[in-house]
């Protein structure tokens, strides 16, 4: 599954929706800090390349059973 800008590419900006003109950071990184650890774990699962998340944002996620967790 390709997920586009749930990590925030270099064009990242603080709109929070396409429909409004309200700006807030936290819409993107989230005030919740649970928000950042699901986004941290997202990008380590992810298969895509650092140059595309970088650049569009997106990660590829293979799925939960093809993940091999060393730990």
């Amino acid at each position: 599954v390709d997920v586009y800008e749930y990590i925030p590419s270099m064009r990242q900006t603080n709109l929070c929706h396409y429909h409004e003109k309200y700006y807030d950071a936290a819409c993107t990184f989230g005030a919740y800090h649970p928000l950042l650890y699901e986004k941290l774990l997202v990008k380590r699962m992810s298969t895509a390349s650092e140059e595309d998340l970088k650049k569009k944002g997106k990660v590829t996620l293979p799925g939960f059973s093809k993940i091999n967790c060393p730990l």
